[in-house]
């Protein structure tokens, strides 16, 4: 197995085992098994791993660094119907094994979203949700429990109600930590292994200095599972968030000095501290809310985009002529124009 499948493996379904094992619990002979049967489907046939599905495009936040909620959004805004999301089921069923609920928008905002998770879950697709924890109520707090999701990502940046409603602009602090509480009592109670509740902390230069002590409180007084910390990143893809943005301006306001961070700022640009060295996306995709299949969890323009799974079965546009070419150019490691702003390219700026 390449570096780049053990690399994606490791970051979806080592937290599973390692949750397994420190729980001295086994896995499902049938889910296994049918993750095994897909990881020879990619090795054999070159089918994706991991399908990213945007359920909404759009937001009921304002958050200062996303281009979603701004005018910096070039393309249509709208919600997938649950029709586009059966067909791409009927079409990837077989061999996916991550469908990823996320992308440029809140997905909890689609009233489809449990029960888009329960149809993956009829066929063993690993599942995760990436919200920004705001609408959770008693109705989604019964829907994620009863939808059998195996990862529930909540964005968590602070424990100080003032910070944590301005990066999160919109924000209810109070309510949103109290319905957090909530579902990881009720999960508890109901003695649920999954989901999997994840608090993601987005390391800034506001909260650097109480990474320990946001550990601390998430995992005894809100009762998550686990804790992330991610390193911010600035939507430098956007033309018009860079146009209206200093990067000096966003170092100094959000950069953090001496925790975890994605860059440097050296003589006036960025550099990344740690860029990979290969893309990950030659083995995944994402569904825009309309159908249309695009290659780069940056590109949230939908700017490079290879058909419609509405128009056409999903491995015709996978196997086309040109994102097999577009999946060539990332495995030799020939970068497109697309990678020149990437936040883990080696590309990065130039």
């Amino acid at each position: 197995m390449s570096e780049k499948s053990v690399a994606i493996i490791r970051k979806w379904v080592a937290p599973i085992i390692k949750y397994y094992i420190k729980n001295n619990m086994i896995f499902n002979p049938l889910i296994s098994g049918s993750l095994l049967r897909r990881f020879i489907s990619y090795k054999v046939a070159k089918t994706p791993l991991s399908i990213m599905i945007e359920p909404i495009c759009g937001c009921n936040l304002k958050c200062p660094l996303c281009t979603t909620p701004h005018k910096y959004m070039t393309r249509k805004q709208g919600m997938m119907n649950y029709e586009t999301y059966q067909k791409l089921l009927d079409d990837v069923h077989n061999f996916a094994i991550v469908f990823n609920f996320g992308f440029a928008g809140e997905p909890l905002l689609n009233p489809n979203l449990f029960k888009m998770v329960r149809d993956a879950a009829e066929y063993n697709i690993f599942t995760v949700v990436d919200t920004n924890s705001t609408l959770i109520n008693k109705q989604r707090i019964e829907e994620i429990l009863d939808s059998q999701l195996n990862l529930l990502i909540l964005s968590i940046d602070s424990a100080n109600p003032t910070f944590f409603e301005q990066f999160r602009a919109g924000a209810n602090f109070k309510k949103t930590i109290e319905q957090i509480i909530k579902l990881c009592k009720v999960k508890k109670e109901q003695k649920k292994t999954f989901p999997l509740i994840i608090a993601e902390v987005i390391v800034s230069r506001d909260n650097e200095n109480q990474l320990q002590a946001m550990y601390e409180w998430l995992m005894n007084k809100i009762g998550v599972d686990d804790v992330w910390f991610k390193a911010i990143c600035f939507p430098l893809h956007s033309q018009g968030f860079s146009n209206d943005h200093s990067v000096s301006d966003l170092v100094e306001k959000y950069l953090p000095k001496n925790g975890r961070k994605r860059y440097n700022f050296v003589n006036g640009k960025l550099e990344l501290i740690n860029p990979t060295m290969f893309c990950s996306w030659e083995h995944k995709c994402v569904i825009l809310w309309d159908g249309r299949v695009g290659a780069c969890c940056y590109d949230y323009d939908g700017t490079y985009t290879f058909g419609n799974l509405n128009e056409q079965h999903f491995l015709d546009i996978w196997n086309s002529k040109k994102y097999r070419y577009y999946r060539e150019k990332l495995i030799r490691h020939k970068k497109l124009e697309l990678c020149k702003k990437c936040s883990y390219s080696i590309d990065f700026g130039n």
